[in-house]
C-alpha cells in the first residue's frame, strides 16, 4: 500500500513537470533566444541561459531575478487573490493556497522558494484569521520548521542561507532604509532602492566570504532593472496563455516580452564591461561576522539619528502650529 502511494505522488509530481516542460516549450516558441531563458528563469525558476550570460548576470549583480523566491511567490498570491475577488474569503485563501503548493511541486522545492511559501502561508492564515501579518515572526517560523525538516541545510545550502539573510535585512532593515532614502522623488524608485540596499548589505558579508567577490555596481544595477521584472513575468505569463487562444497575439506579447528582456540582458553585460564591475574579495569567517557588526552598527546609528531629528521637527511644528493658533 506504502508503495502504490508512493508511485501515485511520483506520477502526479511527473505529471506537473511535464506541464512545467509545456509551458517552458511555448515560451521558447514566442519569445526569442536568449531572452526566452531570461523570461523562463523569471517565471518557472528554469536555468536554461548559458555559461556566459549566467557568469554576465552574476556580476551585475542580477541572478537572484532568473531564480524563483519570495518576489515570485508574493505576485502569484497577490494575482490570485485580485482573480478570487468575488468568492469568500475562506475559499480565496484555500484556493490560492492549493496553487501555490502546486506551482512549488511543479518548479521544484528549492530551500528558498519553500521558504518564501512558508511565510506566503503564515501571511494568508493571518487574512483568514483577520490578524496582522509580523514578517519577522513568519521569517523565523519558516526557518524553524525547514531546520526540523532537514538539519543538514543549516550548514551546507547556500541557497537558503542567502535567501534568509536576504529576506532579514528586508524584514529587518527595510523601513530604517526608507527612511534614509526618504528624499527619492519617486516612491516606486525609494521601495527600490531601500529594498536593494538592504537585501545587498544582509548578504554582501557572507557572498564576500562564501564566494571570493562582490559586485560592485549590484545595487545600481537593480534600480534600472527592478521595476520592469514584475511587467516581463505578467507578460509572458500572458503569452503563455495567448499560445492556447492565437498564435499572433501571442507572439505580438512575445515580441514585448523580448525587447524587454533584452533591454535587461544588454545592460546586465554593460555594467560587465565596467572597470572592477566585480572585485576578488576574500574573507574570513571572523572578519565576515565584524563586517555585520559593522553594518549593524552604522544601519543603527543613522535610522536611530533620522528618528531623532524626525521628532525634534515634529515637536517644532507642534510648537509653531499652537503659536500660530
Amino acid at each position: 500500500h506504502v508503495v502504490n502511494v508512493t508511485e501515485g505522488e511520483k506520477s502526479f509530481t511527473e505529471i506537473l513537470m511535464a506541464y512545467k516542460e509545456s509551458l517552458l516549450i511555448r515560451i521558447n516558441m514566442y519569445v526569442g533566444e536568449p531572452s526566452s531563458a531570461l523570461a523562463s528563469g523569471m517565471l518557472l525558476g528554469n536555468t536554461q541561459m548559458s555559461g556566459e550570460l549566467t557568469e554576465t548576470f552574476r556580476v551585475a549583480g542580477l541572478s537572484h531575478i532568473v531564480v524563483l523566491s519570495g518576489f515570485n511567490i508574493a505576485i502569484l498570491i497577490a494575482a490570485l487573490l485580485l482573480l478570487l475577488k468575488p468568492l469568500p474569503l475562506v475559499l480565496r485563501v484555500g484556493v490560492a493556497g492549493v496553487i501555490v503548493v502546486l506551482f512549488v511541486l511543479m518548479v521544484g522545492g528549492e530551500a528558498s522558494i519553500v521558504r518564501a511559501t512558508l511565510m506566503a502561508f503564515v501571511s494568508l492564515l493571518a487574512r483568514l484569521l483577520g490578524r496582522g501579518y509580523v514578517a519577522h515572526q513568519a521569517l523565523l517560523l519558516s526557518f524553524l520548521c525547514i531546520i526540523l525538516y532537514s538539519p543538514l541545510t543549516l550548514l551546507y545550502d547556500v541557497s537558503l542561507h542567502l535567501s534568509f539573510l536576504a529576506t532579514g535585512g528586508l524584514v529587518y532593515m527595510n523601513d530604517g532604509m526608507k527612511k534614509l532614502c526618504e528624499k527619492i522623488p519617486f516612491g516606486i524608485y525609494k521601495e527600490i532602492v531601500s529594498t536593494s540596499l538592504a537585501a545587498y548589505l544582509a548578504t554582501l558579508p557572507y557572498v564576500m566570504y562564501t564566494f571570493g567577490t562582490m559586485s560592485v555596481y549590484g545595487v545600481v544595477t537593480n534600480l534600472m532593472v527592478l521595476p520592469l521584472v514584475p511587467l516581463i513575468m505578467l507578460l509572458t505569463f500572458i503569452t503563455v496563455l495567448l499560445s492556447y487562444i492565437s498564435s499572433t497575439l501571442a507572439y505580438g506579447i512575445g515580441y514585448i516580452v523580448t525587447s524587454l528582456s533584452d533591454s535587461i540582458i544588454w545592460i546586465a553585460r554593460t555594467i560587465e564591461g565596467l572597470p572592477f564591475a566585480s572585485l576578488a574579495v576574500t574573507v574570513t569567517f571572523y572578519t565576515a561576522c565584524f563586517m555585520y557588526l559593522f553594518i549593524f552598527g552604522v544601519y543603527t546609528f543613522l535610522v536611530t539619528r533620522i528618528k531623532n531629528e524626525t521628532l525634534v521637527t515634529k515637536e517644532g511644528e507642534s510648537i509653531s502650529g499652537v503659536i500660530s493658533y
